[in-house]
Parts: C-alpha cells; structure tokens; sequence
C-alpha cells in the first residue's frame, strides 16, 4: 500500500471516529465517505492492522490504535493548516481549496506544517470551521500563542 492510500484511511478513520481509540468504525461508514466499493475498504483494513495503526474486526469494524490516532490527527492538521494558507495566500473557492489541501498534505512533513502554523498566526480552526488538531510540541503555536 503507498503512503498516500494509507493516510487517506487513516485521515477518513479518524475523522470518523472523532480523534477516538474507542469508538469503532464500521466498514460501511469508511467506504460512504471515500466513495469507494466496501470491498476495497476490507481489503485494505487488514494490511492497515498489519502495519499497527488499528484493529480491524470483520463484520464489527476498526478501532485506531494510539499510532493510528497519532498518523489520523497529524494529517487532519496538516490538511488544515494547508487551507488555512491557502485560504489566506490564494483567490480559491472552498472546494478547490479543500481538493488543492488533499493533494498537497501527502508532501509536507511535520516540520513545514508546523513552522506554517507557526507563520499564520497559529489558527484554530480552518476555513471551514473545523478545529485544527494541536500538534505535539512542546511548544504549541495554538496553545501558546505566537510569539
């Protein structure tokens, strides 16, 4: 599996699951919001139970593992600290920007999104309303404020 289809999954999964190891997610709950057959969402579960970011139980659903949580929030951000910049830098409606997010989260590492944030004034939430995960430095730009 590449990098890309599995942070997709794992971004779907914890948005899903509301940045949770205890609630589970259905297969069928994956498949509705990737648009994809739930076939293809059960065939990949498995190599990501594999790789240890969630438990998957056929017929019941995946659980993400504190691993899985970590990779899930770390993309939520980057995807929403990259519309914010988007947002703040470029004339784009919502949906170009959300789709432009999608493609440029796969590329950033977490140092650049977080020296983005850091730049933009460490925003809480994106252009959509949505909160943006706080990151795990010691120093947060959103809990500390900018300096």
């Amino acid at each position: 599996m590449n990098r890309e289809t599995r942070e997709e999954y794992l971004e779907t999964i914890y948005k899903i699951s509301g940045g949770s190891t205890e609630k589970t997610v259905k297969t069928g709950e994956i498949s509705k919001e990737m648009n994809l057959a739930p076939p293809s969402v059960t065939e990949i579960l498995p190599l990501l139970e594999e790789e240890g970011f969630l438990v998957y139980k056929p017929y019941y659903g995946v659980k993400l593992t504190s691993k899985g949580l970590d990779m899930g929030m770390h993309i939520v951000r980057t995807h929403r600290v990259l519309e914010v910049f988007l947002d703040e830098y470029f004339d784009l409606d919502v949906e170009d920007m959300h789709d432009k997010a999608c493609q440029m989260e796969h590329i950033f590492d977490k140092e650049m999104i977080d020296e983005m944030c850091k730049r933009l004034g460490a925003p809480t939430r994106c252009p959509h309303g949505n909160d943006i995960p706080v990151c795990d430095n010691e120093k947060c730009p959103i809990e500390e404020g900018v300096e």
